[in-house]
């Protein structure tokens, strides 16, 4: 049984070293404190930022700016991000993916 659990999307407010992506029951986990690689972080982080892109940040309220290439891309991105997580992290934790549209 996994020791942690953690719910996986993104939300708004990523830049290169902080990526809000994981939520435990206290809120936004911190990619620091995981035992992820470098790599991993970079990754998140990007995808993170690409994701702020997408919003209209003068009327947050419009629809997002992306084609539905451009969607479709995030999310598969996006479930690689998961995947990889699972795969560092190990057993010990759960990773709930909460990302679809």
């Amino acid at each position: 049984m996994a020791k942690y659990s953690f719910k996986y999307w993104f939300e708004w407010g990523c830049f290169e070293n902080h990526c809000p992506c994981l939520w435990d029951s206290n809120g936004l986990v911190s990619l620091d404190v995981l035992p992820i690689s470098l790599e991993l972080k970079r990754f998140l982080c990007e995808l993170g930022i690409e994701h702020d892109n997408a919003l209209d940040w003068d009327c947050p309220s419009n629809p997002l700016l992306w084609s539905k290439e451009e969607k479709e891309a995030f999310y598969k991105k996006a479930k690689e991000g998961y995947h990889r997580l699972q795969e560092e992290l190990g057993e010990e934790y759960e990773i709930i993916y909460c990302e679809d549209e």
